[in-house]
């Protein structure tokens, strides 16, 4: 009986280790778990406009792709114009403003391209009905979001392959964001102008003319992401980790077009077919694996130096630092 009893006592006690043991484990997850959402890095990305250009960010910070990777993302929206004096001096992390951190790269700025999130230019030129034609748009306005900016560069571009003089026969008017070109178009302030996501399809439902799609005429980036030199240099795992939810993301979208829809039209306040309009047409533009084609790059470049009057041909070194891309895109 004794036997009995003190083996009884040791299946109590060897039970309550286990349990013991079973809850030290559970707290010690929960602990970690809640130690990584503690540890998440606040991280400031600047974006010139709610574009679905930057759907990659937008819809990754609210799947938790970027919590995921340790980053607390803050979405900064500000001017395309001024990102890059904020990258150098710290105010901003990094910049989704491509063009302008290549622009600013070639100029001798320490900052540059470390990744692309589109490889098209999701930008139409959308136009009062009664313009039928780019001819039509002489001694006519059109909004872009900043002077300097790519809805600017490739304004201009577009309008010279059709015949007519930047700034001689055809005017240019900075708004600040897409939402203000369409806000002009339909004050009657501005005549056309060049709009991206979901603006065009808006636009299109008021009855705008849509005159061009950029997408064919070149091969431009007009989203990516850009950094300063001194974060590269000094926290390369931090932009390994940006870069790794990025490509998440972009992964995100090709692969769940449901979700995807789904969270555009919550986000754009956009009915359900629109959104899975919006889906297909901006699927084309994202890169796969957030690089592109080196033709496409360096015509972009070209582009922007002779919008700045460069006299020197600019290396892609100068503008471009993949290397830290290429490790991440090892791992998919």
């Amino acid at each position: 009986m004794r036997r009995k009893a003190r083996g009884n006592g040791q299946l109590r006690m060897s039970s309550h280790c286990r349990l013991t043991k079973l809850l030290f484990f559970t707290l010690v997850v929960i602990l970690i778990d809640q130690g990584s959402i503690l540890a998440a890095e606040r991280i400031r990305f600047a974006y010139p406009a709610k574009s679905l250009n930057y759907l990659p960010v937008t819809l990754g910070r609210d799947k938790g792709v970027f919590q995921g990777e340790g980053i607390d993302l803050q979405m900064i929206l500000v001017a395309s114009t001024i990102q890059v004096a904020a990258l150098t001096t710290g105010d901003i992390d990094f910049s989704g403003a491509q063009s302008q951190v290549m622009a600013g790269a070639a100029r001798g700025l320490a900052v540059k391209v470390v990744g692309f999130l589109t490889i098209k230019p999701s930008f139409w030129l959308m136009a009062k009905p009664e313009i039928k034609s780019m001819a039509e748009l002489k001694n006519k306005i059109i909004g872009i979001t900043a002077i300097g900016s790519s809805t600017d560069t490739l304004a201009r571009f577009l309008v010279s392959k059709n015949g007519l003089t930047p700034d001689r026969d055809v005017a240019f008017i900075g708004t600040g964001t897409t939402s203000n070109i369409l806000t002009g178009m339909k004050a009657g302030t501005i005549d056309a102008g060049v709009l991206s996501p979901p603006f065009n399809a808006m636009a299109k439902q008021l009855a705008y003319r849509t005159l061009a799609y950029f997408g064919d005429y070149v091969e431009q980036s007009l989203s990516g992401l850009g950094t300063s030199d001194k974060l590269i240099r000094e926290r390369p795992e931090l932009v390994k980790r940006m870069l790794n939810a990025t490509l998440k993301s972009l992964r995100f979208i090709q692969q769940r077009p449901v979700e995807t829809t789904q969270f555009i039209a919550k986000e754009w306040s956009v009915d359900a077919p629109s959104a899975d309009e919006l889906y297909k047409s901006m699927l084309p533009a994202f890169s796969k694996d957030g690089g592109m084609d080196e033709k496409g790059i360096r015509d972009a470049l070209k582009r922007e130096t002779e919008r700045m009057a460069l006299k020197e041909e600019t290396p892609l070194s100068r503008v471009l630092d993949l290397r830290l891309l290429r490790e991440v895109q090892k791992g998919f």
